[in-house]
């Protein structure tokens, strides 16, 4: 979960800083094409072995890797283009609720106590840090187009983490060489008509290095991380990474780009430790 945590951390810096000259398609699209060999070269020996468990589930292989691949990080960088970072995040802060509502609304997954207690504490840490410890900052978020496209990936992302149990029983590095093939795929003619009728990708050294960032940390560590997490720990704890997310941005954000650290991200920081570490308890329920 740490790990995940931090590599999304870097995936948001990463796609902030080229959102202005990377358009949004092109930039998925590559990101995850830099993968793809990866992945291949990893699950190589299993990919044979599981093709007859793929074909016979191919739909859930199809609306997985949809989600996950195709869809997800494509819609937040549409939102990017049209909002705040600020409104993002904490957008993405209300993650864990979704993916606990959609838990219990399609699976009947209940919540432990301590589970609900850490999922507030981690969303009251979030809103702390964002609105800068100031309830005036709250009142003056103005939301806009963008906020309703992150709106959606959020949801898109919360179907994925509840329904990623639902997975074809084949070798992890398998399953996301395969993800990845059909996202590509499925993906492909939306980025031949971004490339043709709205803006062509850049091949700049700035823009190589940006999708190789984002192949490392958010598609390899990141994804990978996060599918065991769900495996690991079941839908909602995994959730709480989002949390997580935000903790180590702030840290980042003050140790690599010299942002002041105020008392309240030293509450807000706390809240979220003391939030994950109960909405990960052992005694949570798993879906």
């Amino acid at each position: 979960m740490i790990a995940t945590s931090v590599s999304w951390a870097s995936n948001a810096i990463i796609a902030r800083g080229v959102h202005e000259t990377v358009p949004p398609i092109g930039l998925a699209f590559w990101r995850w094409a830099a993968t793809l060999p990866f992945f291949v070269a990893v699950a190589w020996p299993h990919m044979r072995r599981d093709w007859p468990i793929l074909l016979r589930n191919w739909g859930w292989m199809l609306f997985l890797a949809t989600l996950g691949i195709a869809s997800y990080n494509t819609i937040i960088y549409f939102g990017l283009d049209q909002t705040t970072a600020i409104n993002m995040v904490l957008i993405n802060a209300v993650r864990p609720a979704v993916i606990v509502l959609l838990s219990f609304l399609i699976f009947r997954v209940t919540v432990a106590r301590a589970q609900a207690v850490g999922l507030f504490f981690g969303f009251l840490g979030a809103v702390i840090i964002l609105v800068r410890g100031d309830l005036a900052v709250l009142l003056g978020l103005q939301f806009n187009r963008g906020d309703l496209i992150v709106c959606i990936g959020t949801m898109v992302w919360a179907t994925y983490t509840v329904y990623f149990p639902k997975r074809p029983n084949i070798h992890p590095a398998s399953f996301m060489a395969y993800a990845v093939i059909i996202g590509l795929i499925l993906m492909l003619p939306f980025y031949i008509w971004e490339s043709v009728t709205v803006e062509t990708v850049p091949f700049t050294a700035e823009t190589v290095w940006a999708v190789l960032g984002l192949a490392l940390f958010a598609s390899i560590i990141g994804h990978m991380g996060y599918n065991r997490i769900v495996d690991l720990m079941g839908a909602n704890a995994a959730g709480v990474t989002s949390y997580l997310v935000m903790a180590f941005g702030v840290l980042m954000a003050i140790l690599f780009l010299g942002e002041e650290f105020h008392i309240y991200h030293a509450a807000g920081l706390a809240l979220l430790v003391v939030g994950s570490y109960l909405a990960t308890r052992k005694e949570a329920p798993k879906s």
